[in-house]
């Protein structure tokens, strides 16, 4: 898997304007300039002969070590923990992604670079003298500003490369927010702040870059990277695939089932949209293009079915653990509440694909081409175990990190007599550091996170746009849940989920929990439409990524991906209004509120493609219509009438399949 994933991005190289070039000639949109998997991929730093390598190779294996010295051995003071943390990661940011001014790996990319790395220890130094005092007397020296602004600038700068624009745009917008209170309209005026003011509340303390978001990275974020990044250094994630591959390469349209079934099995290790289109997409989007499938479709499908990764348990896209922090449920709540609406996505998704692949007539892989199951299944059996040691101990209220370990030791033992996936000193070395590599996109955002919520707290600004959702909705909780899921969608165009979701926690769940919504619902609701943004125009950095792998038109991929996924924007809505969809209530509303989900889950799929056996009727259309609309009152009464409309549709339409069918075979005269 690794070695594949390697190769792909070595086929593909940056055009001008953040574009890159495939195999077919074809151009899209790179959402990441270095390929992290790839230890020669250096693009921030002249490789000296390898020394460049090396460091960046130690500093990655220092930043996990560090982690667990302090998962077994107790934690740092936050005052020493969480600058040397984000010094770290910043340092690997600068040297591994380019500035983007300079030639890539060039003398002046490297001296500028260095440049900026001392700079940023010097502020960090000051953040770790001045942490203590700045809380007794939160006035600090001219030559305390002067470091706050040049730690404020490089973390931008870092999130700048390795995240995106558009993130560090909205930090810089936030920053400048604290000085333009007083002239601003009414509703969003403050007094304004002191540059002393907004340097001590965005740097240092619980609110800022260095608060609450940055410790959750290092202190339990890191510890699932470091089960995903040994997964992938044992090859383990290549026999998941191969297992995707022999249960559901055969069917119809074999390509695109793996796709979604890979990408479940991704989500609950990675739980990146990008990320796992980048990495299961460098495998099934040319399977699916070989097989027949058009490559607009091919990039489609892998798009939706990886951002449904980060849906599903137990990483979600290392939102579940600021999910948990901001609710005040336990994590093992939060991805239990997560599960069935994942599945039903996934079981959604699997549906749709199948429909697509009916569509455009397309068949399996061949018998040849499939890996024997029961042989497969041998050969991953064991790798099952330390998820499910992982999945228990969770259960069990353990900690993340011990989890974690505990899974990794198992793991470990596991791959010992495998001599294809056995670890040495080196996999081990080469796990540590590709655990840090990994967490770079994660850490930058969680640091220019904190600071745009402490910029909230410190101007007021959350309680105002709370005020304002509440205010627009009049007291409808569906007014608000649709107000609220365009803004979250707008937000989350260009930035990581987990930055959107932050954002809009702060903004948009308080006032949803007011108007009615349950509080995991209403969280978990804004987490999935910023997680939907990755594949909803016109930035949709998924459907890009799938995009230049298949090498289609983006816009038309995303078009694609956006229809595709359509049940992925009717599932947050009915858990909000159904929260036995999450677990919540008793075991008869669980049971009942699972069903009508279910009731909806072909009808959506048949109309979003206009097809299922074969295309369907005006009578079928209005039929599955009407079952959805049934479905969506909160009472018994209308669901048999729901019930009976879908049977209604699906009996009319299999039996218009089967005249077709014996019309078809029927010889002629």
């Amino acid at each position: 898997m690794e070695k594949i994933q390697q190769e792909d991005m070595r086929t593909r190289n940056q055009g001008p304007g953040g574009s890159v070039e495939t195999s077919g000639g074809k151009t899209g949109p790179v959402v990441e300039g270095v390929n992290i998997y790839d230890d020669d991929d250096i693009k921030g730093m002249p490789k000296f002969g390898g020394f460049t390598k090396i460091f960046i190779y130690l500093v990655g294996v220092l930043v996990s070590c560090l982690s667990i010295y302090e998962a077994v051995w107790g934690n740092f003071e936050p005052a020493l923990q969480r600058p040397l943390h984000l010094f770290l990661m910043c340092v690997l940011t600068l040297l591994l992604y380019p500035s983007g001014f300079f030639k890539f790996g060039s003398l002046k990319e490297g001296l500028t670079n260095i440049a900026l790395i001392f700079l940023l220890f010097a502020s960090c130094l000051w953040a770790f003298i001045s942490w203590t005092p700045l809380y007794i007397d939160p006035y600090p020296t001219t030559f305390g500003i002067v470091m706050g602004i040049i730690c404020i600038l490089l973390v931008l700068e870092a999130t700048r490369r390795a995240v995106g624009i558009p993130m560090a745009i909205m930090g810089i917008a936030m920053l400048g927010y604290c000085f333009v209170g007083p002239y601003l309209p009414r509703f969003l005026a403050h007094p304004g702040f002191s540059l002393e003011n907004v340097v001590v509340h965005t740097v240092v303390g619980t609110e800022g870059m260095m608060g609450l978001l940055l410790s959750i990275s290092v202190n339990q974020i890191i510890f699932f990277m470091m089960f995903a990044a040994f997964l992938m250094v044992s090859n383990s994630t290549g026999l998941f695939m191969n297992l995707s591959k022999a249960i559901a390469g055969g069917y119809a349209g074999g390509p695109a089932k793996v796709a979604v079934v890979a990408s479940g099995f991704m989500g609950m290790i990675s739980g990146s949209a990008s990320g796992n289109t980048a990495t299961t997409g460098a495998i099934t989007i040319p399977l699916m293009i070989s097989m027949g499938f058009r490559r607009y479709i091919a990039g489609a499908i892998e798009a939706v079915s990886s951002t449904a990764g980060q849906f599903m348990p137990p990483i979600m896209g290392a939102s579940a653990f600021v999910i948990a922090e901001y609710t005040g449920v336990s994590y093992w709540g939060v991805c239990i509440a997560a599960f069935v609406p994942a599945v039903i996505y996934f079981v959604a998704m699997f549906l749709v694909v199948d429909i697509e692949s009916r569509m455009e007539g397309l068949r399996g892989l061949p018998k040849s081409e499939l890996p024997q199951i029961w042989d497969t299944l041998k050969k991953t059996i064991p790798l099952v175990i330390p998820i499910a040691v992982l999945v228990i101990l969770l259960s069990k209220r353990y900690s993340p990190q011990w989890a974690i370990l505990n899974s990794l030791l198992v793991l470990g033992l596991i791959c010992l007599p495998i001599k294809a996936q056995r670890m040495g000193i080196k996999k081990i070395a080469r796990g540590l550091s590709l655990t840090a590599k990994i967490l770079i996109p994660i850490a930058t955002s969680c640091a220019t996170c904190g600071m745009i919520v402490g910029v909230m707290s410190l101007t007021g600004l959350g309680n105002r746009l709370s005020y304002m959702i509440i205010s627009i909705s009049q007291g409808s909780l569906m007014i608000g849940l649709l107000f609220t899921m365009c803004i979250s969608i707008l937000i989350g165009m260009g930035l990581p989920t987990l930055g959107a979701y932050v954002v809009l926690a702060t903004l948009g769940a308080p006032a949803l929990n007011q108007l009615g919504a349950p509080l995991l619902g209403a969280h978990l609701f804004i987490f999935y439409f910023a997680a939907i943004s990755a594949i909803t125009p016109p930035v949709c950095l998924a459907a890009f990524v799938g995009a230049g792998i298949a090498g289609a038109d983006p816009m038309k991929v995303g078009f694609h991906a956006m229809r595709i996924g359509m049940i992925k924007y009717v599932i947050p809505f009915m858990f909000v209004f159904r929260p036995g969809m999450l677990l919540e209530g008793s075991f008869q509303s669980i049971v009942l509120n699972i069903f009508e989900m279910i009731v909806i889950i072909v009808p959506i799929s048949v109309l979003a493609q206009r097809y299922w056996l074969q295309k369907i009727t005006l009578l079928e259309a209005a039929l599955f219509l009407g079952s959805i609309v049934l479905v969506f009152p909160l009472s018994l009464k209308t669901l048999p009438l729901a019930v009976l409309c879908e049977v209604l549709a699906i009996a009319i339409h299999i039996m218009r399949y089967r005249r077709n069918l014996v019309l078809k075979l029927q010889p002629i005269n």
